[in-house]
């Protein structure tokens, strides 16, 4: 990562990161949380001082919002304190005292005891090779091994930061995390997927971020009373989102989702250096997806409606949901690369202009090749009014749901233009592996929003 030099208030907290495709991914997802709640936590230190409240107040350090690593250790910080929480708990529950099963082995060093156990660990995996007491002492020292390596982690962790303790605690990031998705992705994000939807697939409607904001605004009056752009842009099985008032505490009220010219222009204004990423987020959540890792508690995952609608396979998922989800990060940052390569061009529309401009974002440097865009889904059937798709990353079948399978049903029956990308160099040998990123032309009601908008300031011809 690379800072960003210069005193204005608002811009990007990074120029740029380096994402190498030989890195850890767990390392890799912890870089691109990092700009986040570097942005998040820069555009919250803005309003802070807009309402003349003292930043003492609150979890972060004013000092360290350009810091080139702060959010990236205190991330590490609070994943290695779930690791040990979740250690000590397991510990705990087997009524093992510490360092108990140092009598089942016989050793003079501490580096003999553990050449010896890494030796007989393979055997351990073979049915009736060994005792289950045995088992159980092989099993308790991994655990307490992986602790105190947790440990040792977390001291040069502290160090580097110059904290005992993480610079701000998981509340406080789950609060930053839920304004990034609910603000961030919901708005920003997916007005960038509209934006590239449409410079894909409606080249001869002009690209602007007025535009987007008309849409947004429902002033066109093309958008059903009640509805927003997402409910025609992502599946039906997404939680709902809901925002609570920024306030110096997490509000316990909560108002449906709902945004206006103002209002997006203003998150325009804090995004747009990640506004790529969140465009990658968006498409992502639009489709469903169940982690892995969804039950285990290491790292609770972004909380937004109803529990029952939080378990299982559905949309709404984001990296920021579970660090250690190796296929949802890679596919974060291969299309967030698409939107950072298309966006950043001129349209091509006369009146156009290129939407994100390279000085503005933060960008995203990678040998991971921009992600391969298709223009259909992977229909497997459609019959009675229903729609079965497969999705993109985990391959699955499923059954759409809401407004985004009208559309679907919609879209099933017009003739769809050929898409065609002129590839780069870099991307001749593109990584086949990783999941295609689906953009299909945008639903009717998102169209005649976007050709509605009337441009006060464009001469007539």
């Amino acid at each position: 990562m690379v800072r960003q030099k210069g005193p204005s208030n608002i811009g990007p907290a990074y120029k740029r990161i380096t994402l190498p495709l030989k890195t850890p991914f767990s390392r890799l997802n912890f870089k691109l949380q990092a700009v986040l709640l570097a942005t998040e936590r820069s555009r919250r230190l803005d309003l802070f001082k807009k309402q003349k409240l003292s930043a003492d107040k609150f979890y972060f350090n004013p000092e360290a919002r350009y810091k080139r690593v702060y959010d990236y250790i205190n991330l590490h910080l609070m994943n290695e304190a779930w690791f040990q929480r979740n250690q000590m708990s397991g510990l705990r529950s087997s009524g093992s005292g510490f360092l108990e099963f140092i009598d089942g082995f016989d050793f003079k060093t501490s580096k003999d005891l553990e050449q010896q156990i890494d030796q007989e660990w393979p055997t351990c995996l073979l049915p009736n090779k060994v005792t289950q007491e045995k088992l159980d002492d092989i099993l308790l020292y991994r655990k307490e091994r992986d602790l105190w390596a947790s440990q040792v982690r977390t001291g040069r962790l502290q160090r580097k930061l110059g904290h005992s303790d993480p610079a701000y605690a998981f509340h406080d990031y789950a609060a930053m995390r839920a304004s990034v998705i609910e603000e961030g992705r919901a708005i920003i994000g997916l007005a960038m997927q509209i934006a590239l939807r449409q410079s894909l697939h409606h080249p001869d409607i002009p690209l602007s971020w007025e535009r987007l904001a008309h849409v947004f605004g429902y002033a066109a009056g093309e958008i059903s009373r009640g509805r927003d752009p997402a409910d025609y842009l992502m599946d039906g099985s997404a939680p709902l989102l809901w925002k609570g008032g920024f306030t110096d505490t997490l509000s316990e009220k909560r108002v449906a989702y709902s945004t206006g010219r103002t209002q997006f222009m203003a998150l325009k204004q804090y995004f747009l250096p990640v506004a790529h990423i969140l465009g990658a987020m968006s498409v992502i959540s639009s489709h469903p997806y169940i982690s892995k890792n969804l039950l285990d508690s290491r790292w609770p995952s972004y909380q937004s409606g109803p529990e029952d609608l939080l378990r299982g396979y559905r949309a709404g998922f984001s990296f920021m949901d579970d660090p250690d989800d190796e296929l949802l990060t890679k596919a974060t940052i291969i299309y967030a690369l698409r939107f950072q390569l298309h966006l950043t061009r001129k349209n091509a529309h006369a009146g156009s202009k290129a939407l994100l401009s390279p000085q503005q974002i933060i960008r995203l440097e990678s040998d991971f090749h921009p992600a391969k865009i298709v223009d259909t889904h992977r229909v497997i059937d459609i019959s009675e009014g229903q729609a079965f798709l497969r999705e993109p990353l985990l391959k699955k079948y499923y059954r759409v749901q809401g407004l985004y399978a009208q559309e679907l049903l919609h879209l099933k029956k017009r003739p769809r233009p050929v898409l065609t990308l002129k590839k780069q160099p870099s991307e001749e040998l593109l990584q086949t592996s990783l999941p295609a990123m689906i953009l299909l032309p945008l639903p009717n009601a998102i169209v005649n929003a976007l050709r509605s908008y009337e441009d006060t300031n464009q001469k007539p011809l």
